[in-house]
């Protein structure tokens, strides 16, 4: 049992020293990315899936993990990756009103940004209503389990070795041009992918699951439903996988403290509403366990194990994202 918990410490920990070094954490970076200003987000991201990719590749090769591949979230009977695309789109939407995502909101409280408090309370009630709705609504979108598959992007119809080489080429091609077209910030978008990709690593040997951090706000919310006996179901036995590691995420950012994000990262950061935040807190988290996952179990962990789910998930938090930034932007132009 000890042995069980200093591995998911160990997880998270790692993790989240990635997320501060990197500097990802930031929302002036996730809030510049939507708006298409700044791609060191991108950068990043883009780096971890491919260093992730390699190495789910080579312990499924090698025979330590199987390749964690993400199944599908039905909408009724037609939509096969329905709650795919509606959940990554709630997510790409609560991204672009708070300036966080799911496993950045920890860091962002570790360091003592404003809007991170409000965030992660309204993704704690994001989590509690989840936790209460979905046995009503849940068997009326997924009415039959056998509409719920594992489909990776190469059972589509593209050779895995294709799909391999293009994310080795994007992943190559980025660690290329970031010093071009990112002087401020110079390699910093390589290491901290890599760091990133490194932690995935730990997460399979370790813990046999790949890195996801929303589950931790559905199993917090729970708890609370339980303590106040509005969820009926006992209480487990010991605390959650998911809230052991999140834990550790945000005590790694603290131990590391804000001198770990450095001066490449030290421009000023947004402001952010309460209500906004509290707001796209909750549609956050709601949408991530509506889809099944958030940027870090699907954008990280399921588009590196090549699953189709999550690359229906990433294109809705993208492009949902993107279209809000946009929405707000010329709503303050009025």
């Amino acid at each position: 049992m000890l042995l069980e918990d200093a591995e998911q410490i160990i997880t998270g920990a790692l993790f989240g020293a990635a997320l501060t070094t990197s500097g990802v954490f930031l929302p002036s970076i996730i809030l510049e990315q939507f708006d298409l200003k700044n791609f060191y987000m991108l950068q990043v991201f883009a780096t971890a899936v491919g260093s992730s990719a390699l190495v789910m590749l080579a312990l499924e090769k090698l025979g330590f993990v199987q390749r964690p591949v993400k199944p599908n979230a039905p909408l009724g009977s037609r939509w096969t990756y329905g709650s795919n695309l509606v959940g990554g789109a709630m997510v790409g939407t609560g991204m672009a009103l708070t300036g966080a995502c799911l496993g950045t909101v920890l860091v962002q409280l570790a360091q003592g940004i404003p809007s991170a408090r409000p965030t992660a309370l309204g993704a704690l009630l994001g989590g509690m209503a989840y936790c209460h709705v979905s046995p009503k609504i849940l068997p009326r979108l997924r009415p039959q389990a056998t509409d719920i598959v594992k489909r990776t992007i190469p059972q589509a119809g593209i050779h895995e070795g294709i799909v391999y080489a293009i994310l080795g080429i994007m992943t190559a091609g980025l660690l290329l041009t970031s010093q071009i077209w990112l002087p401020a910030t110079g390699p910093w978008s390589s290491v901290g992918g890599l760091a990133i990709g490194g932690s995935q690593a730990v997460s399979l040997l370790l813990t046999s699951a790949p890195l996801g951090v929303s589950t931790a706000y559905e199993d917090a919310g729970r708890y609370i439903l339980q303590t106040f006996h509005i969820d009926r179901n006992p209480k487990p036995s010991k605390i959650p996988k998911a809230i052991v590691i999140a834990a550790a995420i945000s005590a790694s950012s603290v131990a590391l403290g804000k001198a770990a994000v450095g001066d490449n990262f030290s421009h000023a950061q947004p402001h952010i509403s309460v209500w906004q935040a509290l707001i796209g807190g909750f549609i956050m988290v709601f949408g991530a366990r509506l889809g099944g996952g958030c940027t870090s179990g699907h954008g990280l962990s399921g588009v590196s194990a090549l699953s189709m789910s999550s690359l229906v998930t990433l294109a809705g938090i993208f492009g949902a994202g993107i279209l809000v930034r946009l929405l707000m932007q010329a709503t303050l132009r009025m």
